[in-house]
Parts: structure tokens; C-alpha cells; sequence
């Protein structure tokens, strides 16, 4: 057995420790305030040095041999507005209404393990590890910060690891290329004219203007971009009128595009605002088409991948890598990567004899504890190589 990994099965109970303590006190975004307090009490334990960025978010220190060349770690720590439904659990959510539905508190714990490894053997460590713990990633925040903060070091790449529950337990996935979409959230405003359901002709009607345009719209990836490329413009809402006899006078939409490549996503946006152009000139209403950016498209440099894909085979072999197809979801991490290369290692979560067998986002969901020290190690091993 590879030694890091040896050091990091040791930690095994202190990370559970962590993980559970965060599960039980879950915070949502721009509120991390007691997670923040967690790893910094952590991180003055180890000896590592830290300064808050932003609200809550804390970037840490860990020096090796020299400052020329940096590597940045980085987990986020925010949970979900969901009331979670593990009552067996002895570490369920405490918080009503709030939950670790994603694995953050995993993120965290993984991250804490590998500044412990990473500290051990600052000695051997040829340059230094940036440990970014996030805020706000569920609601597209706590990197601008961040990005300013790490500006002047001489990053070279950066690196983060999302526990998958749709991945088995003890498989990796370090795949080159598109991992998650990026997203933009939109909202459509369609006004007309309101009137009785037996008078049409005399109003103007939002909501068959939106009946079209939603159509219209859903349509537009398989007709603008390559069938070849994943891309999705979907709709979450439509909301109009309160009588079934009235034509109401207002009409409200609202969706995301998600694309695996950037400009696929920009494309999209410039059909959308086409669309909505036309059906309001066609039906005589009044559009207001609105678009905020929500994380951009995470796309895994190649020079990366093998890097960490020769970390998986060192640590737990080769059986252990595998492949894993693009998602469609959304994760900012990608935002990193104006300063530098890097990369989003999927490591499995999944195991249903632990009743780790529901996907993200839902009230049941939980992880197979076992990965927290399986990404420690992957972390730890991907700066010192990446370093090296």
C-alpha cells in the first residue's frame, strides 16, 4: 500500500468526526460562519496559517521548500435549503430546512485531511499549497473573492474533487475535457392587454405568446448547436392569471442553458434573445428578457488529467480510474481556471449497503465515508506531483 494512502486510512476517524460535525450543523451560502469557525479551529490545530477571504471563506497556507511555484487546492462548504429525511442517521441535519445534500461537508473534511498529509511533509513539498475552502458555490458565489485574493501568487494549477453519488465507492474519474455545464438562470416578463375570456379580441394575450414561446425556445439546442455537443435550454416556470375566464395581462417565465462548452452557451443566449424577440413582435406583447451568469462551463485541462490520473494509479491502481461522461450540472470551480490550469476529479460516493444510493439534491442523500480518505490522499498526492 502506498504510504500516503496509509497516512490518510489513519485519519480516517478524525475525518468522519469532521464530516459529521458539519452534517449536523448545516449552513447555507454567504452564511458558513460556524464551518468557517471549524476550519480555522483545524488549521491553527495542524500549525497551518490562514486569513479569511471574504465573509466566510479562508484560504490557507501550506510552505514547502520555496514560494516560486504554487498549487491551489480547493473544497466548498455550503449546503442546501432541503429538509433532510435520514432519521436513522445519528448525525442527521439539526437545522430544519437545511442539509449537506451535496458532499461539501465531505469537501471540507477531504481538504482538512490533505492539509494534514500535505504539512507532514512540507520538507519534501517543492513549492506551496494554496487550501481554498469556498463559500456560496450552490448559489454561484465565493470565488470573485478568491480570485482577487490568489491574483499576485504564482499559481500553476488548481485542483478539487466532487464526491459523485452516482460513482461507485473506490472509483475515480480524472477525464480530460468537459466535466460540468456552464449555466446561465433566465427570466421572461411578457406583457399584454387583459381581458374576459369571451372577449379575445380585445386584449392582447401574454400567456399564448408564452405557450409559443416556450416551445419555440425548448427547441433551439437541437437546431443551433452541434448534435455532437451537450447542451440543454430548459423551462421551470410559467406563471400566469389566476381565473380560468380571464386572458391575464402578464405572463411569466423563467429556465437555464447549460452547455459543456462555453461558446455553445453564448450561442444560446443569442437565439434565445432572437426568439423572444419574435414571438413578442408576432403576438403584439411586450418582452423583457433577463440573464444572469450562473458558474461557467468546467472544462478539465488535458496536461492536468494525467497528472492526476498517474496519482490514481500510483495510490489505489488501475482498476481504480474510470470513465465518466460530461454533466450537465453546474459547479463554479471552472472560475479558478482564469489563473490557471486545472481540474475536477469525480470521486465515487455511491454504496447502497450504507445507504448511499440517493443522487444529489435529495433529502435521503448520503455518502460512503470510506471516499474521505480516498480523496485526502488524491489531493495530497496531486500537489506534490503537480509541484514536482
Amino acid at each position: 500500500m502506498h504510504a500516503l494512502v496509509q497516512s490518510s486510512q489513519a485519519l480516517g476517524e478524525q475525518l468522519r468526526t469532521i464530516r459529521r460535525a458539519l452534517h449536523m450543523q448545516p449552513e447555507l451560502s454567504f452564511a458558513e460562519r460556524h464551518t468557517a469557525d471549524l476550519v480555522r479551529r483545524e488549521l491553527d490545530r495542524l500549525g497551518v496559517p490562514w486569513v479569511t477571504v471574504g465573509e466566510h471563506g479562508v484560504v490557507a497556507t501550506v510552505e514547502g521548500q520555496h514560494q516560486q511555484q504554487m498549487v491551489l487546492l480547493r473544497a466548498d462548504m455550503d449546503a442546501l435549503p432541503i429538509q433532510e429525511e435520514n432519521d436513522h442517521l445519528s448525525y442527521r441535519s439539526r437545522q430544519p430546512g437545511a442539509m449537506h445534500a451535496c458532499g461539501h461537508d465531505g469537501h471540507v473534511a477531504m481538504l482538512l485531511g490533505a492539509a494534514q498529509l500535505l504539512q507532514a511533509r512540507r520538507a519534501e513539498l517543492p513549492g506551496t499549497v494554496k487550501l481554498c475552502f469556498q463559500q456560496a458555490e450552490e448559489r454561484g458565489g465565493g470565488t470573485a473573492e478568491m480570485l482577487e485574493h490568489l491574483r499576485p501568487f504564482p499559481l500553476i494549477g488548481a485542483f478539487a474533487i466532487h464526491l459523485w453519488s452516482e460513482l461507485e465507492a473506490g472509483k475515480i474519474c480524472t477525464r480530460a475535457g468537459p466535466r460540468m455545464a456552464g449555466c446561465d438562470n433566465f427570466s421572461i416578463l411578457l406583457e399584454g392587454r387583459g381581458t374576459h375570456g369571451a372577449h379575445p379580441h380585445r386584449g392582447v394575450d401574454p400567456l399564448r405568446a408564452a405557450c409559443v414561446l416556450l416551445q419555440e425556445a425548448s427547441s433551439l439546442p437541437g437546431r443551433e448547436i452541434d448534435p455532437t455537443h451537450a447542451a440543454v435550454l430548459s423551462f421551470g416556470r410559467l406563471q400566469a392569471g389566476q381565473a380560468g375566464n380571464v386572458i391575464p395581462h402578464r405572463a411569466e417565465l423563467a429556465g437555464s442553458i447549460r452547455a459543456a462548452l462555453p461558446e455553445d452557451g453564448v450561442a444560446l443566449k443569442v437565439a434565445l434573445e432572437r426568439v423572444v424577440a419574435g414571438v413578442a413582435a408576432a403576438h403584439r406583447v411586450q418582452a423583457r428578457l433577463d440573464i444572469k451568469r450562473g458558474g461557467g462551463a468546467l472544462v478539465n485541462d488535458a496536461r492536468c488529467s494525467e497528472l492526476a490520473t498517474q496519482c490514481v494509479h500510483e495510490l489505489f491502481g488501475a482498476d481504480a480510474s474510470v470513465q465518466f461522461p460530461p454533466l450537465m450540472v453546474s459547479e463554479n470551480f471552472g472560475d479558478f481556471f482564469a489563473l490557471c490550469p486545472g481540474l475536477m476529479a469525480l470521486v465515487g460516493a455511491q454504496n447502497p449497503s450504507v445507504g448511499a444510493c440517493y443522487p444529489h439534491h435529495h433529502p435521503k442523500f448520503n455518502i460512503d465515508e470510506d471516499a474521505l480518505t480516498q480523496g485526502a490522499a488524491l489531493m495530497a498526492a496531486y500537489a506534490l506531483r503537480s509541484l514536482a
